[in-house]
């Protein structure tokens, strides 16, 4: 089994020691595994969150690695997971640049180095980011595999749909503005992909319908995540919280995508006592705008910025309600998450969301954009605590029998069993 030593690196190129490192020599299936990805937690996202859980999944069955971009000198070291050796890479975006080409600039820099040095089999990207875009021009050894997450197709379509009142911001204007220029790489880099995973049905209909791929071999498999640290139980109310006020959760980045101008509407319609948490990155000055242009007294609504990750599963059980009125969703970690808490979910049938909530059952849905049905199925959550709980027990159980990151991780794991076979 390949073991981390020093290498002569590039300035602010760091690798982070793996205690416990499991593959080759411990049973791990032979299969040595470097994931691409951008983000990692702790930092925001939902690739961030996917990669982070399916690399601790994956640890007791293969050699796992991860190559992300350096956080800066200034937040220290990217935290490794107990098996899995993180290795971080030099790029822009800690000082304020898009982590997109800087980070698909720094992997056709520095991969061939590291896949030689620990002989990767698979090299496991994420788009919409096409990580290894550019390095695939130098033809390494390793099998790409691709998990598609969404595709710009969707985004710019949700973002279209969005509410026009508020501007985009600065990487949604891009998509809209270079749409044509960023839908034709994205064509190339698919059709390009010989091993791909679909995070649902959605995604995979519309990236292989709308442009006609065929993919060696692909299987659509869920996102997971990990139910056993969702589900652990309520914890103390803190300072912020008041029994007599409902309080509804929005978890995600503040984007038009994301439907905040939907949810800032339904509010107004509220009860005067319900109240609004949103948990996310992004600029919150255009939604507090629309707040006040919708009369909204500052005391309704609360924006908390980024939270760490180990600290969502505190504010997804004091809510009574998570509110998801995206646009465009494939497979969304927020639904899940909230779902494993216990949470009631109330959630846009947006795209792939429509495979993990089935309507009164499991959750509630109410058309994209539309407020007045997004009021009425916050209003039947509120009057009816004995339903909402019961709901919340079936979507508990519902991602622990279908969504959990044993699950997803077994599945990946056959999954490159397969494209290594058809390699060999």
């Amino acid at each position: 089994m390949a073991v981390a030593h020093a290498a002569t690196r590039p300035t602010g190129d760091r690798i982070l020691p793996a205690p416990k490192l499991v593959g080759r020599d411990s049973g791990g299936g032979g299969v040595r595994v470097c994931i691409l990805t951008p983000e990692f937690l702790p930092k925001w996202g939902g690739i961030g969150t996917y990669s982070y859980n399916l690399a601790r999944g994956l640890r007791d069955r293969a050699e796992v690695h991860v190559v992300t971009a350096g956080r800066g000198p200034e937040m220290g070291p990217t935290p490794a997971p107990d098996g899995v050796q993180v290795h971080e890479i030099l790029t822009e975006g800690h000082r304020g640049g898009s982590l997109g080409l800087s980070f698909q600039l720094a992997v056709f820099r520095r991969l061939p180095a590291l896949a030689r040095e620990f002989g990767f089999d698979i090299v496991h990207s994420n788009h919409a980011y096409m990580s290894d875009f550019l390095v695939r021009a130098r033809r390494l050894p390793a099998t790409p595999v691709v998990t598609v997450h969404t595709t710009l197709g969707t985004q710019i379509e949700g973002t279209l749909r969005a509410d026009e009142s508020v501007p985009l911001n600065g990487s949604e204007r891009s998509i809209a503005r270079w749409r044509w220029l960023f839908r034709a790489c994205e064509r190339r880099y698919l059709r390009r992909t010989p091993a791909m995973i679909f995070v649902s049905r959605f995604v995979r209909d519309h990236a292989v319908g709308g442009y006609r791929l065929a993919p060696r071999i692909s299987e659509v498999i869920p996102n997971g995540v990990d139910t056993g640290r969702l589900g652990d139980g309520a914890r103390e109310p803190g300072p912020m919280d008041d029994p007599a006020r409902p309080t509804l959760l929005f978890a995600g980045r503040l984007l038009a995508l994301k439907g905040v101008g939907t949810l800032l509407r339904a509010l107004a319609h509220l009860d005067p006592e319900v109240r609004l948490i949103l948990a996310g990155p992004g600029d919150p000055s255009p939604w507090r705008a629309l707040a006040g242009e919708l009369g909204l007294d500052r005391d309704r609504y609360t924006f908390l910025g980024p939270v760490p990750y180990d600290e969502m599963p505190y504010l997804y059980r004091r809510a009574d309600a998570v509110v998801l009125p995206s646009f465009s969703e494939s497979c969304p970690m927020v639904a899940l998450e909230a779902m494993a808490c216990g949470t009631p979910l109330i959630a846009a049938a947006a795209g792939g969301v429509r495979e993990l909530v089935v309507d009164g059952e499991s959750g509630w849905l109410f058309p994209p954009g539309d407020v007045d049905g997004l009021v009425d199925r916050v209003e039947a959550v509120l009057s009816d605590p004995t339903l909402a709980r019961s709901v919340a027990a079936r979507a508990r159980s519902w991602v622990a029998d279908n969504a959990s990151l044993d699950q997803m991780a077994d599945r990946t794991f056959h999954f490159y069993e397969q494209v290594c076979g058809e390699a060999s």
